[in-house]
C-alpha cells in the first residue's frame, strides 16, 4: 500500500471514529492515527481544517489561518436583526441558572423557556462555526435552536458526567451537524440523479440512431441494465427533454 492510500485509509478510519464519539476528536488521537506518515505541524493543521469542514470538531486543534468568505447580504441582514434581538432577550445570573436547571428538569415550561433565551447568544456563537458552508446561517441558527430546546427538554436524563452547559453544546452541534449531513445527502442524491439522466440521455441518443426509431423504456433497461421502474422515474423527472417510444400496449 503507498503512502497516498495508506493516509487515506487512515482518514477514513479517523472519519469513523468520529461519528461513534459525537463526530469530537482529540488532537491525540488524530496524531496517533497518523502517526508514522512523517507530518509536519502545518499539515497536520490542514488534516484539522479537512476534518472541521466534515462536521467533525477536533478539540484542542490549532486551524490554519484562512479568511472565510463574507456572508452574503440576507445573512448579513439575518444577523443585524438577531442580534437586536438578542439584547432584549433575559440572562441569568449563575444563582438563577441553578435554580432553572432543577426546574426545568422537573419540566417547568416557564424555566425552560427563561434557558432558552438566555443560552439564544450561544446557539449563534456555536452556528458560526458551521457557516459558509452549504446551509446559510439563518438555517443554521434555526436548527441550532431546536438543538437547543432538546437539551433543555432533556435536562433531567442528561448524562451525570456532564455538565449543563456540555450537555446543551452536545445537542446543539447534534442538531448542526445532522442538518449538515443531511443536506449533504441531498446534494450528493442530486448528482447522482444527474449522472443518471445524463446516462439515460446518451443511452437514448445512441440507441435511436443504432435502431433507426425511438427506443422503448424495456429497450433502455436492458442496454443499461437498469430495473424498468427507475428507468420510468427517470424518464418522469426529464420530461419531455428525454423522448422515447410509446409503451406498447399489452
Amino acid at each position: 500500500m503507498d503512502e497516498q492510500t495508506k493516509f487515506r485509509t487512515a482518514l477514513a478510519a479517523l472519519k469513523a471514529v468520529a461519528e461513534t464519539k459525537d463526530r469530537k476528536l482529540s488532537v491525540q488521537e488524530v496524531q496517533d492515527a497518523l502517526s508514522g506518515m512523517d507530518l509536519d505541524e502545518t499539515q497536520y493543521q490542514m488534516v484539522y481544517a479537512y476534518l472541521s469542514g466534515k462536521g467533525i470538531h477536533v478539540e484542542g486543534a490549532v486551524l490554519p489561518e484562512t479568511e472565510k468568505p463574507p456572508y452574503t447580504d440576507e445573512e448579513q441582514e439575518f444577523l443585524k436583526q438577531y442580534r437586536k434581538e438578542l439584547k432584549r432577550l433575559q440572562k441569568q445570573s449563575a444563582d438563577q441558572l441553578e435554580d432553572l436547571y432543577a426546574r426545568a428538569a422537573d419540566g417547568e415550561a416557564e424555566a425552560k423557556r427563561l434557558l432558552t433565551e438566555h443560552y439564544m447568544d450561544y446557539v449563534l456563537e456555536l452556528a458560526e462555526d458551521y457557516a459558509h458552508g452549504s446551509l446559510p446561517i439563518q438555517d443554521l441558527v434555526q436548527e441550532g435552536s431546536l438543538g437547543l430546546m432538546v437539551g433543555i427538554d432533556t435536562l433531567g436524563l442528561m448524562d451525570e458526567a456532564l455538565t449543563v452547559e456540555a450537555h446543551l453544546e452536545h445537542e446543539i452541534r447534534r442538531a448542526l451537524q445532522e442538518a449538515l449531513q443531511e443536506q449533504e445527502d441531498a446534494r450528493d442524491t442530486g448528482v447522482q440523479i444527474t449522472d443518471k439522466l445524463n446516462k439515460l440521455a446518451d443511452s437514448v441518443t445512441k440507441l435511436t440512431e443504432d435502431l433507426g426509431r425511438e427506443v422503448t423504456p424495456d429497450e433502455l433497461s436492458l442496454y443499461l441494465d437498469m430495473p424498468l421502474e427507475e428507468i420510468e422515474d427517470l424518464l418522469r423527472i426529464a420530461g419531455e427533454t428525454i423522448e422515447t417510444a410509446e409503451k406498447p400496449e399489452n
